[in-house]
């Protein structure tokens, strides 16, 4: 799975790991101040499937964005929920510290709370499910919970999950991040990075950029930047362009060969690794070349965190590489006018997707549609299950999304025919305000089931021309992208060397580029250094998955 204060970028990078409040006791809400109604309790008509939910059942879950003081039972989104299914819940609150192992030892404890939110681990999965640690959906749940099946689908994971269990059982929800694909051709996730550029420093050098840009292009455009110092800052002072490492070399080695990084399945079914390969020493002798022409950061390898924005926002760089959903644009250019109130970011922001000299997109590969999920108490009684999975079959509907993160019908939002029209109130600044500051329980529900990746695709409180931009650059992409559907095998194999391997080839390159050794005997020697760990690793593949 941005408008939201926990980004996209937070959830796509799967940032490492969170310490849980221990113990399910330590849930900080009690049950809503204003009870159920009294038809509600009684499960009078007004009750769906003839009193299905007639009686009030009571669950503990764990979540990420929770504080420890909040009361998530007392606002609209929560008691629309209640009205419908007729529940309280104990919230217990994770922090991003050290999530994994509190939640491994929770479930090998046997002390996990009936629902929990857990960061998807293939070889933790299938012990987990072989032990009789974590509880099975229902063999049936596919027609008794068909909104909820339907977005498990379209993960992926699901399915293959489902293959390989003996009796075909899935022991997870695993949240989908595009339940709708913003593609026109294809439900394969595509990757989000684009090219951010100056677009009215773009016209004042004389230089027309369109929907995408070679690297090439990106080196005459940042040299104009440079030389011709359109944002006024003095000479020498301007950034070509600018951003960490990774970002770096997604535009300028990953556009010669997809998996640079990767071990992926040649035509003849061999197994390589993209490291070992011409075409990503092409790249990265690209990516010197142009690093010595002066238009890229100087300092871009000291970069861990938000540095690139800043040069950018402040009109010292004028391009960096980033994800481009919606949300995340549109907090791009929130963030440039917030430090540019008299440049309207429309006019000053442009996109562009990066393809390898082929003309071709060359983005990231194996890129899941998932993140995290949902696991059960394996004692977790059957009618409290039915209940967790009917609210999650609910919050996956297309009525559920709105009321997550559109809000309340008449209040929020309006519907004019089809289109529906945010009317919730504006911050001091004119935009909506964040759902969670207007609804706490929004900070349960939005990691549920349907990531808010999807929803920022459509979201209709994002100005049409930032939304239209967004998707437009996924649409660019999939007409110009050799797509490649997930190689769940390779990525879940688990075997001593693999699970082992430490090879981080973009340390390794920023190593090389930023040493004096002439850059072919040093990539040469890198490579014969950590030819033993490849080998290994390969050997481990080919045994047991190559044709």
């Amino acid at each position: 799975m941005k408008a939201f204060k926990a980004t996209t970028a937070r959830f796509a990078a799967i940032l490492a790991l969170i310490t849980v409040v221990s113990g399910c006791s330590t849930g900080k809400n009690s049950e809503p101040s204003t009870q159920p109604s009294a038809s509600t309790e009684a499960g009078s008509s007004q009750q769906p499937d003839n009193g299905r939910f007639e009686k009030r059942v009571k669950f503990s879950a764990t979540s990420v964005d929770l504080s420890d003081d909040g009361n998530y039972m007392n606002d609209a989104i929560f008691q629309t929920l209640n009205d419908k299914f007729n529940f309280a819940y104990d919230l217990i609150p994770l922090s991003w510290d050290n999530w994994v192992e509190r939640d491994r030892i929770w479930v090998n404890s046997g002390d996990m709370p009936d629902m929990m939110f857990w960061n998807f681990d293939f070889k933790d999965y299938m012990n987990f499910s072989k032990q009789g640690l974590i509880k099975p959906l229902p063999t049936d749940y596919e027609t008794r919970y068909p909104n909820l099946a339907s977005a498990m689908s379209k993960t992926g994971l699901a399915d293959y999950l489902k293959s390989l269990d003996p009796e075909g059982r899935v022991y997870m929800v695993p949240n989908v991040i595009y339940n709708t694909p913003v593609t026109e051709t294809t439900d394969l996730v595509l990757d989000a990075k684009v090219l951010y550029y100056r677009k009215d420093w773009a016209q004042k050098v004389g230089i027309t950029v369109g929907d995408t840009i070679t690297a090439e292009q990106i080196s005459e455009l940042g040299r104009a930047f440079v030389e011709k110092d359109p944002g006024g800052n003095g000479a020498g002072r301007t950034v070509g362009i600018s951003s960490q490492p990774y970002q770096l070399y997604s535009a300028f080695v990953q556009t010669h060969n997809s998996f640079y990084n990767q071990f992926y399945k040649k035509e003849d079914g061999k197994y390589v690794w993209g490291g070992n390969e011409d075409s990503t020493f092409e790249g990265v002798k690209s990516f010197a070349s142009y690093f010595e022409q002066g238009f890229i950061d100087k300092d871009y390898y000291t970069f861990k965190g938000k540095e690139h924005y800043d040069k950018f926002d402040t009109g010292i760089s004028g391009m960096f590489i980033d994800g481009a959903s919606a949300a995340n644009v549109n907090e791009r250019n929130q963030a440039f006018a917030k430090a540019n109130p008299d440049i309207n970011p429309a006019d000053a922001i442009g996109l562009a997707t990066v393809v390898g000299p082929d003309g071709k997109f060359h983005g990231q590969q194996n890129i899941l549609n998932y993140w995290a999920g949902e696991i059960f108490k394996p004692d977790l009684n059957d009618e409290t299950f039915d209940r967790i999975l009917s609210i999650l079959d609910y919050v996956a509907s297309p009525e559920g999304q709105r009321l997550i993160f559109a809000g309340i019908e008449g209040k929020d939002y309006k519907m004019e025919g089809d289109k529906l029209v945010i009317t919730r109130e504006k911050d001091e600044q004119g935009n909506f305000k964040y759902m969670g500051d207007l609804y706490p329980s929004y900070y349960f529900f939005y990691t549920k089931v349907v990531l808010p990746d999807d929803w920022s695709a459509r979201d209709p409180s994002l100005p049409d021309n930032i939304r239209n931009a967004a998707v437009n650059m996924f649409k660019v992409k999939e007409k110009i992208a050799e797509l490649v559907p997930p190689d769940y095998d390779v990525l879940f194999l688990s075997a001593p060397n693999k699970d082992k391997f430490n090879v981080l080839i973009d340390d390794a390159i920023t190593q090389l580029i930023m040493g004096k050794k002439d850059l072919t005997v040093s990539w040469s020697e890198w490579k014969k250094s950590v030819e033993p760990k490849v080998s290994a690793v390969l050997k481990e593949i080919n045994g047991a998955l190559a044709k």
